[in-house]
C-alpha cells in the first residue's frame, strides 16, 4: 500500500505538540512513510493564530517550545497546496470549509479532526472525516 493522503485539522496539529502519545504515534506513521500530510496557507494561518492563545502559549512555554519552533516543525511535515475550489458546505462555522477545500485538492483519503462540525459530516465526497484515534487505528491496523 502506498502513502495515504491526509489533511489534519488545526486542533490535531496543536495536539501533536501538546500530547506526547499522539505526537509519538503520528511521528511514527510519518517516519514509516505511511501518510502524506497536506495543508494550505489558510490552515497554517489558523494554526499561527491558535498558537497565540494564552492557554496554548502557556503550555508551549512550559514545554520549552515557541510558536516559531512549532510552525517550523509542522511546516517540515506537510506538503502545501493551493485549493482551487471554494466550498460552502459547513454553515455553522464557515472557516471549517478550508479543510474540505484542502482535502479535495490533495485528493485526500482522510481529514483527521476533533471538530464537531467536520466530524458530523462523516464523509465529504470520498474523504472520510474521523478522529485521530480512529485514524491511527486504521493506519496501524
Amino acid at each position: 500500500m502506498g502513502k495515504v493522503e491526509v489533511v489534519l485539522d488545526t486542533n490535531i496539529l496543536v495536539s501533536m505538540f501538546l500530547k506526547k502519545t499522539l505526537a509519538r504515534e503520528f511521528s511514527e506513521i510519518i517516519e514509516k512513510e505511511k501518510v502524506e500530510l497536506y495543508s494550505s496557507e489558510e490552515i497554517l494561518k489558523e494554526l499561527a493564530k491558535v498558537l497565540t492563545y494564552p492557554k496554548i502559549e502557556k503550555i508551549l512555554k512550559e514545554s520549552g517550545l515557541s510558536k516559531k519552533m512549532v510552525m517550523e516543525s509542522v511546516s517540515q511535515k506537510l506538503k502545501f497546496i493551493r485549493p482551487k475550489t471554494k466550498i460552502d458546505l459547513i454553515k455553522e462555522d464557515i472557516s471549517d470549509n478550508k479543510f474540505l477545500e484542502c482535502a479535495l485538492e490533495a485528493n485526500a483519503k482522510y481529514i483527521v479532526s476533533g471538530d464537531r462540525h467536520l466530524l458530523k459530516l462523516n464523509k465529504f465526497k470520498n474523504i472520510e472525516i474521523i478522529t485521530a484515534r480512529k485514524f491511527l487505528e486504521k493506519i496501524k491496523g
